[in-house]
């Protein structure tokens, strides 16, 4: 019975033929619930789920409406007494619509449905879940929570999980467009990126209240690449160094960086594990580096030392002759610094990477005249070297720490030439090395 601008009967099933009976005064005398005068408006007063319920018909009082009323509160009392009764479709917009439909939920153990979970209450405890269960890096975290406050939420935070759909999503897609990231407007890789946890949160939460195979809020959905963009995103990214320039760069180098780069041309470890790197994690005598641990950011942005990126990531590299040289060069100057980290400033400090690329790494690519290119490119080109010298694309990406060859191949096939050559980074070493004689 809701409030309405005009007084309406509640629709109910069809009333069933009965026998009229007189009654006294007062249409409550042998029933259960009540048809009440308020302030001249038709109340229905009864119970239900062992609590008392009041709410207004909408009608003004007189004689046939509270008749017409009191007809329709029977049907209700039948249909709670068999268990058939909902609050919420005889009542839809009652401020306790909600409330007892949870209650009916845990009375009568009902199953929730799409339309009756709102997104952003869910991807809030996501998120909450994520970080109590401790499965993904602080990082990572950052990311998805700023995917969520930023994008997902704003749209889709009020929607429930039936509205969610391809075309949805492509709407979405268009609103995001308009948003700016750092005074750039958001490119179509960015927003896959926000789609990532978005799935993830349709397929947990799928399972939290176990809805069927056939919920799919993304069939017929794909999101297409930028018309103005190259289709080979990540080829695009890909910048690597020659030999020669490795070794153009590599005289421009202050003294103290040599190592540092020589081992990161050589072993393509990400930055924030190589700068992690403890004296404990080398094992001289068996020719093993042990990658634990990475310095990343915590949730709130701060920089720590913290896990790999993955669980793939805590890997065991076999030593390479260039990566071995590299590091036996280093630990001269571990030593004399006596550094916490393996790989340190000229002050025996933790590396910061900002500072590295601005005043050590910038500088010398301009002395060398190479192309300017951020660090991570050091990464890339120990992959394409590898790649086009004839390394296993298998010992490339156990190196790397990835999980398959599925990213290698994808990233870098271009520069396959012959993944018959070597398959223990031998043909990669004798590069680097004659490299350095250069």
């Amino acid at each position: 019975m809701a409030k309405a601008p005009q007084a309406t009967v509640i629709a109910f099933l069809k009333k069933r033929k009965r026998a009229e009976k007189a009654r006294k005064s007062g249409l409550n005398h042998n029933k259960e619930g009540s048809v009440r005068n308020v302030n001249g408006t038709v109340y229905v007063d009864f119970m239900y789920l062992d609590e008392r319920v009041r709410e207004t018909s909408g009608l003004p009082w007189n004689e046939k409406n509270a008749k017409d009323v009191r007809e329709q509160l029977d049907m209700v009392v039948v249909a709670i007494k068999d268990g058939t009764f909902r609050f919420a479709e005889v009542f839809p917009h009652s401020k306790k619509a909600e409330y007892f439909a949870q209650k009916e939920k845990d009375r009568f153990r009902l199953p929730t449905t799409p339309d009756q979970v709102i997104f952003g209450s869910e991807a809030l405890l996501w998120l909450d879940l994520k970080r109590g269960m401790s499965m993904v890096t602080g990082r990572t975290l950052k990311e998805y929570k700023s995917y969520l406050t930023m994008y997902l939420i704003p749209f889709f935070g009020k929607m429930t999980f039936d509205e969610l759909n391809a075309h949805v999503f492509n709407t979405f897609i268009s609103w995001a467009k308009t948003r700016r990231l750092r005074t750039k407007s958001v490119c179509q890789e960015s927003i896959k990126r926000y789609l990532v946890p978005m799935r993830q949160i349709c397929a947990e939460t799928a399972i939290k209240y176990g809805w069927t195979t056939t919920f799919n809020p993304f069939f017929g959905f794909k999101i297409r690449q930028d018309v103005d963009r190259d289709l080979d995103v990540d080829a695009e990214e890909i910048l690597p160094f020659s030999i020669e320039e490795i070794r153009s760069i590599r005289k421009q180098l202050p003294e103290h960086w040599v190592p540092y780069f020589d081992f990161g041309f050589a072993a393509g470890l990400r930055p924030g594990e190589q700068i992690a790197l403890k004296r404990k994690d080398i094992d001289w005598e068996s020719g093993i580096l042990r990658v634990r641990r990475a310095i990343t950011l915590d949730e709130d942005g701060k920089v720590i030392e913290g896990r790999t990126k993955n669980r793939h990531s805590r890997r065991d590299i076999q030593l390479t002759p260039a990566m071995l040289e590299a590091l036996k060069a280093q630990h001269l100057i571990n030593e004399a610094l006596a550094s916490e980290y393996f790989f340190c400033t000229t002050n025996g400090c933790r590396v910061e990477l900002n500072n590295l690329l601005n005043r050590v790494w910038r500088p010398a690519l301009e002395k060398a005249k190479v192309s300017l290119r951020g660090t991570k490119q050091v990464r890339h080109t120990f992959a394409t070297i590898s790649l086009s010298s004839g390394e296993d694309p298998l010992w490339i990406a156990k190196v790397m720490g990835h999980c398959n060859t599925e990213m290698i191949h994808r990233r870098y096939a271009r520069y396959v030439r012959n993944v018959k050559g070597g398959q223990d980074g031998s043909k990669l070493s004798e590069l680097l090395c004659s490299g350095r004689q250069g």
